[in-house]
């Protein structure tokens, strides 16, 4: 496999971890299988950090059974990839959406790539909510929204994060047969999915239950993202990077201006109805944190790490997601509100 020699060459593989769980893979040197990634330099960590996002989406097919699907579907040149059950249209149970937040710390497949490498799969990977999934007899869809051109060259409907997510849905999501579409969305995957709520009317009827995992934007908040003005880049403890993202940011206000404007009242209603945010804070996971904040209810993820947060969730989250299924989610949050009141 090229993403397996791909590690072999830079010293490293994938071992079976302590738990035993398919899930649990964790980085190992291959001269000395007791000790795992050291860093040497930049340079280093970025080849291997991307070997490893490469062995990751490899895995969703050999590991997990998920087939790519090209997207736009009908795509014929240069277009993105999604990662999605073999018959995930025509599923008629619910179907999960996971989406991960921005590169190069989020991939497809990746929720953290600083814990796939110094931690484990498990932890860093989709792999154990992909699992989950499977065993609840649910469909999956995992979202690649960071990979927006190949060569410099863009690809159309994968523009940005944002664009990405609203040629899924219209290429796959909105004439899919599930009797619930569920969504796990991480950091900037939060906003991006807000986003295809304003854009997009039946995307708010279709969606039962929408968690996100520190959800957030680079300025402003869930409900309207904000660009850094150039002051604040001057101000900023490092410029050129505050540059870099007012520059990233005005592009994608360029090209999905929405997600930069305030949400209209019947977006406010659908996230406060199936929106709650598992939030990096030390607190007992699934423990309230805040009634109404950037338009969601607040809950603790249950660690302080952003990265961390999606893991240290799993099972608030996978039960707040039952709750969608079940239908109970909307009173689900109002019944946390009121605790809250």
């Amino acid at each position: 496999m090229y993403a397996a020699s791909q590690l072999a060459q830079l010293g490293y593989e994938f071992r079976p971890g302590p738990s035993g769980k398919k899930s649990d893979l964790v980085l190992r040197q291959k001269k000395d299988p007791e000790k795992g990634f050291v860093f040497k330099d930049q340079g280093n960590y970025n080849d291997v950090a991307d070997a490893v996002v490469c062995f990751v989406q490899a895995q969703l097919t050999a590991l997990c059974g998920l087939l790519p699907f090209p997207l736009p579907a009908t795509a014929a040149e240069a277009h993105s990839v999604i990662y999605a059950s073999e018959n995930f249209q025509e599923h008629v149970g619910p179907l999960l959406l996971l989406v991960c937040g921005s590169a190069p710390g989020g991939a497809a497949g990746v929720w953290g790539r600083s814990l796939c490498i110094n931690a484990s799969l498990h932890e860093g990977a989709m792999f154990d909510y992909i699992f989950r999934a499977q065993e609840l007899g649910w469909a999956v869809v995992v979202a690649n929204p960071n990979i927006n051109d190949i060569f410099g060259r863009r690809i159309p409907g994968s523009e940005s994060p944002h664009q990405h997510l609203m040629t899924l849905w219209k290429s796959y999501l909105e004439q899919s047969k599930a009797s619930q579409l569920l969504v796990v969305a991480h950091s900037y995957g939060g906003p991006c999915m807000v986003h295809l709520l304003k854009a997009e009317p039946k995307a708010r009827e279709k969606i039962s239950a929408l968690a996100f995992t520190d959800g957030g934007a680079f300025g402003g908040t869930l409900l309207e993202e904000q660009i850094p003005s150039e002051e604040q880049v001057a101000s900023a403890a490092k410029p050129e990077a505050m540059g870099a993202l007012r520059q990233t940011l005005l592009r994608f206000c360029e090209l999905t201006p929405l997600a930069f404007q305030a949400a209209e009242p019947a977006v406010v209603e659908c996230l406060n109805s199936i929106g709650r945010n598992f939030r990096s804070c030390d607190q007992a996971p699934g423990t309230p944190l805040a009634a109404y904040s950037e338009g969601v209810c607040d809950v603790s993820a249950g660690h302080i790490s952003h990265p961390s947060t999606t893991h240290s969730a799993t099972e608030v989250v996978f039960a707040y997601l039952q709750q969608g299924v079940e239908g109970q989610v909307s009173m689900a949050n109002a019944e946390l509100r009121a605790s809250l009141a």
